[in-house]
């Protein structure tokens, strides 16, 4: 069980998250949406200990703050959206380089997203997507209760999406608790069980999908309209146009 109670996260004199209060059980995918600046990253990175917070994360018991790097990969792993691509290591140097990794996992994984061909190239010699494909299956090959995942698809190729999103469905329902934060709403939405709205750092609702997600949301959210489509157990978000505002002249 993940329970985050009265989390808050401060930027100097900035308040990125307020108040914020969840509860998730394992067994459930999650996906963790709102506009840019909304909080989505400091929260996820909160939750994971990797930032500075008050209020309370507990994993299983266990408050995330108080565990040391290696045992704190038992109970969760945050998988970053991108990392500097100038640095001088090789895909294979990045693979390997975090606590708690599982090389049999871990070989699984350049398996199913199709690193084998990329260990030996710097990380600057890929593309981002690449790249992305290996910090999917780095943070992956950490054997934890909790997988935080930050924009996983923005990069990588459709097939790739469908692959991360139907393996992590797999690891949900061998009691895992996933997290995902992403704007690409398609196709995430059709596999994730619950949903967390958050906005201006604040959770506005956390619900199941199919009970949350619906046209007045997207438009609250980002400014725009937009057609939910509903097939079967498929949902799909369709932007049709910005809602219009008021420009004010100077």
């Amino acid at each position: 069980m993940l329970a985050v109670k009265s989390l808050e996260v401060y930027y100097g004199d900035f308040r990125a998250v307020a108040e914020i209060n969840l509860k998730l059980r394992p067994g459930i995918l999650a996906a963790l949406i709102g506009p840019n600046g909304s909080g989505k990253s400091t929260l996820l990175k909160a939750i994971a200990g990797v930032l500075d917070y008050s209020g309370s994360v507990m994993i299983d018991g266990a408050e995330v703050r108080e565990l040391g790097p290696w045992e704190r990969v038992k109970y969760v792993t945050y998988v970053p959206a991108t990392i500097a691509s100038g640095a001088d290591i090789t895909v294979g140097d990045l693979l390997l380089s975090s606590e708690g990794i599982d090389l049999k996992l871990l070989e699984v994984h350049v398996n199913m997203f199709d690193l084998g061909g990329l260990l030996g190239r710097k990380i600057w010699e890929v593309s981002t997507g690449e790249l992305g494909r290996a910090l999917i299956a780095r943070g992956l090959s950490r054997p934890s209760k909790v997988y935080l995942l930050d924009e996983p698809l923005s990069h990588i190729d459709l097939r790739y999406q469908i692959r991360a999103l139907k393996y992590l469905r797999e690891l949900v329902r061998k009691g895992r608790l996933v997290i995902i934060a992403s704007n690409q709403l398609s196709p995430l939405l059709s596999f994730a069980d619950h949903v967390i709205v958050i906005k201006s750092g604040r959770i506005l609702k956390s619900g199941a999908t199919k009970e949350v997600v619906n046209s007045a949301l997207i438009e609250e959210l980002y400014g725009v309209k937009a057609e939910v489509v509903r097939y079967g157990n498929l949902i799909d978000v369709v932007p049709v146009d910005e809602v219009e505002t008021k420009l004010i002249s100077r």
